[in-house]
Order: structure tokens, then C-alpha cells, then sequence
């Protein structure tokens, strides 16, 4: 006799049901705030392997990823950031009442605005103040209107040993790189705050708030509203070597009629190469060379629209390693282009910018993965390129050309690198690899500029025939 399912025994389930699911929450909790399955596991009790099927299961209940994996551990999603006040308040509420040495006062309000930095544990009098009590002094000064100390509590938040730090929200990153800019922390503070992004690893709501405090600080017009076409981002690292191909495509690009602007640093390597073939170099960000019927390319000094940020690229040589203001600088966009074609050298996080972007409401902003800090194609190399367009992120993978001309081309030792690289546009020199490479990094330009989603073949075809006619 089949046996009926009572009212009472579906209430038992869905009771058990409920409970799961907030164990899971409660690893979910763990992941935050530990920041790897490692320790996490450590802290709950589990193995590594059981942590990775509660994340599987987590996943699969929301609906999308909640971290990316990187070599320094597990960065949240924006929608699990979104996520961690709420579940970090419901765990420490929880803990308030199973330990019965805890406080028995509800700490759920100040939870919610500033949550704690790590999971509650044992405190012992003689071992200075728990988490919970460092979390909720660093709130406080988070509200202080002495912007020196909200600063430090940004350092403290972030800067903190594993397990006792999280990431900044956007708010909090806007304000604290408000604060940076204006020049009052003190030198000892910058130092610490940058090292602290840098071996933590920089997150999407912080890019993101960053982004909006030094646009708003330079008094940049919003993408889409100014007189270029094309943003090109161009900060490369010191160490870069090779010649700027990538500044040859973007000729061909203002060929077809765009308004593209470059952007880097006074006296770079891209600066130096727009002197030398006469290219206009601006004061600011106007296309005053250009009219409706033609296209133009033009750089623009860093040092001419966002001097304070350009102060903190002066770092690099101190740190000997990039900083925050790397990423922050591809999202300036000083000429409000439209689109932005920006390069990023190898990363562990290659959408990282895209995914800013999206969040600031940008309509397309285009990354191409390579070997260097501008949107450069490679040949003989595969690279990412990851595109968001209306709303809609696509990843490609692009394979630099291998060119069918002569292996060996055609060079002279006495050339210097700038007079070898305006050789390969002026057709003195021939190099089929660096020809092949301009043309389809030209192509990945025209590409993102086309209104609809062109197959890139069409693209190819257009910068092939600008590259044949360039010099007519």
C-alpha cells in the first residue's frame, strides 16, 4: 500500500530543504571572506574537494559565477559582492546566537552597512579585539569627514591579513581614489594602498568606482558625447620593446574616414612616434584637425588632461610594478569616443576592464589580450579578444598571421626603431609580418566601429585594401 505524503511530513522537508540551503550559505560566506577553497574548507571543517561541489551547487542555484579564479585566490563576481553585506550579516547573526559568549545584542544594522571583515570566532580577553570589533571601527571611520582617516580605514579594509579583508564597493572606491587624487594622503598611505590592490588583485567595483572618481576629477565628458570616434589607450610599460605597429593600423582606421585619439604618456615611445611622422599631438581633447568628410589620429599627453593620475604612473619605477592606475588609465576615454580599443598584457583577470565597463553603462569597449599594454595583434600568436557591444559581452579568439612573404625581410642594421617603423608605412622596408599584423589589428578596429556585428572577414578586406592604397 502506497504510503501518503502528510502536510506535516512536506512542512519536515521543505524544513531540511532550508537548512541546506543556508549551510550553503554559510560556505558561501567562508569563500568571501577567506578568499580561497583552501582556507575556507579550513575554516568549516571541510576538504578542499567538498568546498568545490558546495560552490558547484552555489552556481547552480543562482544561475551564474559567483568568483573567477586567479593565482591570488577567488575574486567575487560583482553579484556576489553585491551579495556579501546581506550573507555576512545573516552568518554573524547566527554566530551571535549559537556562541553563548558572545554579545547577545543584534549586530544585523551595522552589518548590513559595513559588514565584518572575517568570520566570527573564539576571542580571547588577553588577544586584543575580534573581528567584528575591527570591522565595525573601520566603519566608523569610513564616515569620518577627515578624508586622511577614511583613507586609512580604506588601507585597513583591504590591506588586512587573509581572512580579516574584503574589497572596496564602488562608493567606497570612488571616494577613496577621490581622496588619492587630491593629493592629501600621505605618501606612506599612497604606497600602501596601491601595494595592497596590487598583490590582492584589483576587483570590477573597484575599477569601476576608481574609474568614476578620476573622470570626474579630470572633467571628462561622458563616452559617446565628444568628437572622436575611437578611444586607443596607449600606456606601455617602460620596458616594452618593438616598434608601435599598432600606431600604423590606427592610420589606416582614420583612413576610412574615424576619429581616433591616443592617449599615454608625455615622452613615451608612442609620443616619440607621432612626432616623428608628424601625426598631430593635442594639448586637449579636440579634434580640431578633423572635418565631417575626413578622418583624423591624434595623441593626447595623459600629462594634458589627468595630471594628477599621471603622478601616480611616476610610481612605477619605485614599485618596480604596475599599479591600479594602469587600469584606471584605459578607462579615461578624454576624447568621450564612442568605443574604446584597449590592450592588456597577459592577465589572470583579462576581463576585468570589460566587465567595468559594462557596469558604467558603456555601449562598446573592446580588449584585446597580448603582449603589451595597447590593442596591438601579434603574429604567429593566439589572443583573446573580448568585446562588449550593446549590452552583450562575445569572446574570439584571434590567431596573429603567419605572412607567406619572405621569412627574412628586408631591414637595415642602421635604421633606429622609429626610422624602421615609418620605413614599413612609407614601403621602404618590407615585412610581411609586421604588414599582416597591422592590417588585422586594423581590422579588429573597423570591426568594433561597424554599427552591427560585421564578420571580420569584411573588416579584413577593408583594412587590406586601406593598407595597398595608403600612400596614394
Amino acid at each position: 500500500m502506497d504510503s501518503v505524503k502528510t502536510d506535516e511530513d512536506t512542512s519536515m522537508t521543505e524544513l531540511i530543504q532550508d537548512l541546506d540551503r543556508l549551510k550553503l550559505l554559510v560556505a558561501f560566506d567562508a569563500i568571501l571572506v577567506e578568499g580561497t577553497l583552501a582556507r575556507a574548507a579550513g575554516k568549516l571543517g571541510k576538504t578542499p574537494s567538498a568546498m568545490s561541489r558546495i560552490l558547484r551547487q552555489l552556481r547552480e542555484h543562482y544561475g551564474q559565477e559567483l568568483f573567477e579564479r586567479t593565482g591570488k585566490g577567488m575574486v567575487p563576481t560583482a553579484f556576489a559582492e553585491n551579495l556579501r553585506p546581506r550573507i555576512r550579516a545573516l552568518v554573524a547573526e547566527a554566530n551571535s546566537l549559537l556562541l553563548p559568549e558572545c554579545d547577545s545584542k543584534p549586530v544585523r544594522d551595522s552589518l548590513l552597512s559595513q559588514p565584518p571583515l572575517a568570520l566570527n570566532q573564539w576571542r580571547q580577553p588577553d588577544r586584543g579585539p575580534g573581528a567584528t570589533d575591527i570591522a565595525q571601527r573601520i566603519a566608523v571611520m569610513n564616515k569620518n569627514p577627515e578624508a586622511s582617516l577614511r583613507f586609512a580605514s580604506y588601507i585597513a579594509t583591504i590591506g588586512n591579513t587573509a581572512g580579516q579583508t574584503r574589497p572596496l564597493n564602488a562608493a567606497e572606491a570612488d571616494d577613496a581614489f577621490t581622496i588619492l587624487l587630491s593629493g592629501q594622503p600621505a605618501d606612506v598611505q599612497i604606497g600602501a594602498f596601491l601595494i595592497a590592490l596590487q598583490s590582492r588583485g584589483l576587483t570590477e567595483q573597484e575599477l569601476v568606482g576608481f574609474t568614476r572618481a578620476a573622470r570626474r576629477h579630470s572633467h571628462l565628458d561622458d563616452p559617446g558625447t565628444g568628437p572622436f570616434d575611437l578611444d586607443w589607450p596607449a600606456y606601455l610599460s617602460p620596458r616594452t620593446q618593438g616598434a608601435p605597429l599598432f600606431i600604423h593600423a590606427a592610420r589606416l582606421v582614420a583612413r576610412a574616414g574615424y576619429r581616433v585619439l591616443m592617449h599615454g604618456p608625455h615622452n613615451s615611445v608612442v609620443h616619440r612616434a607621432f612626432d616623428y611622422a608628424q601625426l598631430p599631438v593635442l594639448t586637449k581633447p579636440e579634434a580640431e584637425h578633423a572635418d565631417d568628410n575626413h578622418g583624423i589620429l591624434a595623441y593626447l599627453p595623459i600629462e594634458n588632461f589627468a595630471p594628477d593620475l599621471r603622478k601616480l604612473h611616476w610610481l612605477y619605477p619605485l614599485f618596480m610594478m604596475p599599479n591600479a592606475t594602469q587600469y584606471v588609465s584605459a578607462l579615461l576615454n578624454p576624447g568621450a569616443a564612442p568605443a574604446t580599443l584597449a590592450g592588456i598584457r597577459g592577465s589572470d583577470r583579462p576581463k576585468l576592464q570589460l566587465e567595468a565597463a559594462k557596469e558604467l553603462g558603456w555601449d562598446r569597449f573592446a580588449v584585446l589580450l597580448g603582449h603589451r599594454d595597447a590593442a596591438q595583434i601579434v603574429p604567429h600568436r593566439s589572443q583573446a579578444l573580448f568585446v562588449l557591444r550593446d549590452g552583450e559581452v562575445t569572446q574570439n579568439r584571434l590567431f596573429g598571421p603567419a605572412s607567406n612573404g619572405n621569412a627574412n625581410p628586408e631591414t637595415n642594421d642602421n635604421f633606429s626603431r622609429l626610422e624602421k617603423w615609418q620605413a614599413i608605412w612609407d614601403g621602404s622596408v618590407t615585412h610581411p609580418d609586421a604588414t599582416a599584423a597591422i592590417i588585422e589589428t586594423a581590422a579588429v578596429a573597423l570591426n568594433l566601429l561597424s554599427i552591427s556585428a560585421t564578420p571580420m572577414d569584411h573588416s579584413r578586406a577593408e583594412a587590406a585594401e586601406l593598407w595597398a592604397n595608403r600612400r596614394k
